[in-house]
């Protein structure tokens, strides 16, 4: 655990108040893009229809009804309340028709810093659920309960265990055709045959969670996580961030909606250099405005969660692939985590050269969605 616990001195800095949005970029990002103009982020978003609609690839909001319940072994507080979590359905038009044979989704969970906005930035070549239905794949983004569209229960009555039985009750719901469609949730939902769920930084360990806690998973996917690697820097934002949340955190919006929310990255400088390597600047313009808090109650029941990863991980059966940029900050020793994966029916791990910790962004992009496609395929996964 000595990895886990290494603090840098900016760990044990006072408790920095959450004012408001992000502060700008210092002289030490000098260079670094502004962000996109409203009416440029709109245009980018306005070409990202047309590419889907020209490429034949359904691309469909999707909502679940949930309860914030914890039944996983990384037992933690929630407030037992039912939600609504928020997302989209992308795949070739095919696949979802009537009378297309069995189906396969890959369910993606965002890490605590992001949203459902990583999956889906306007940029080509950058849209992951567009570049995977190119490939034939059918995906599945949410808003975590808590960001983004989903609602939004108190920071501290969300946690790590809670959200992954809420992914469980998605893939339950995904397998029987039991979600809504459409913005008024009117459309005919398909159910899927096979789901496999990826996470992305503690999307990950979300996703490991459900995977050992209820064993209804086809595959798993890993980008990014790793329960004994993170780097000092990650722990350092951790800490710091964990200070503002033993402060009462901060309304989910900075100024009204429920409380008990922070920011990881304090700031668009932190932000930009923990997650971006290798980043075309376009690309890191559309990105880092989407900046956003996370309960404080997730982050807060991380490191217990570790803890009971290690002694659950070996039970993990289904074939498990790990994705790393090769420059991520944030979290090393993918190797070492692989090797606690003992009962996985296979295991397999990918580098990508250059990325950073959001390696989704970075130049080498299309190398995620390639070596996932090809995993995919070779598992009878999609």
């Amino acid at each position: 655990m000595a990895a886990l616990l290494a603090l840098s001195p900016a760990a044990a800095a006072v408790a920095v108040r959450d004012t408001g949005a992000p502060a700008a970029a210092t002289a030490a990002t000098a260079g670094a893009p502004a962000a996109l103009p409203a009416a440029d982020a709109e245009r980018a978003a306005a070409d990202t229809r047309a590419r889907l609609a020209a490429e034949g690839i359904v691309d469909v909001p999707v909502s679940f009804t949930v309860q914030n319940i914890d039944r996983t072994p990384a037992a933690c507080p929630v407030d037992g309340r039912t939600y609504q979590v928020s997302g989209h359905l992308t795949a070739p038009a095919a696949l979802l028709a009537d009378g297309a044979g069995p189906r396969a989704v890959t369910f993606y969970e965002h890490g605590i810093a992001a949203g459902e906005w990583y999956w889906r930035l306007d940029a080509p070549g950058y849209h992951h659920t567009e570049e995977m239905a190119r490939k034939g794949d059918a995906s599945l983004t949410i808003d975590r309960l808590g960001y983004g569209a989903s609602d939004k229960p108190d920071g501290f009555e969300s946690c790590i265990g809670g959200q992954a039985d809420i992914a469980h009750q998605i893939v339950q719901q995904l397998r029987s055709g039991g979600y809504r469609v459409g913005p008024d949730g009117g459309r005919s939902a398909v159910p899927f045959d096979k789901v496999v769920l990826a996470g992305q930084s503690n999307g990950g360990q979300i996703s490991e969670i459900e995977a050992y806690g209820f064993q209804d998973v086809d595959g798993l996917v890993l980008m990014d996580w790793a329960d004994l690697g993170l780097t000092p820097q990650a722990n350092a934002r951790f800490f710091t961030s964990l200070q503002t949340c033993l402060h009462g955190g901060s309304p989910v919006d900075g100024a009204g909606g429920p409380g008990g929310y922070a920011y990881y990255d304090l700031g668009t400088e932190e932000f930009q250099a923990g997650n971006f390597h290798d980043t075309d600047p376009a690309v890191l313009a559309l990105a880092a405005p989407h900046q956003n808090r996370h309960p404080c109650g997730d982050m807060a029941s991380q490191l217990n969660a570790v803890l009971v990863d290690l002694r659950h991980l070996a039970e993990i059966k289904v074939p498990v692939l790990f994705l790393y940029g090769e420059k991520d900050a944030r979290v090393q020793g993918g190797a070492e985590h692989r090797a606690l994966f003992t009962g996985a029916a296979d295991t397999q791990l990918v580098e990508i050269p250059g990325a950073g910790h959001y390696m989704g962004m970075a130049r080498g992009a299309h190398q995620v969605h390639d070596s996932l496609a090809a995993w995919l395929a070779a598992h009878r996964l999609r």
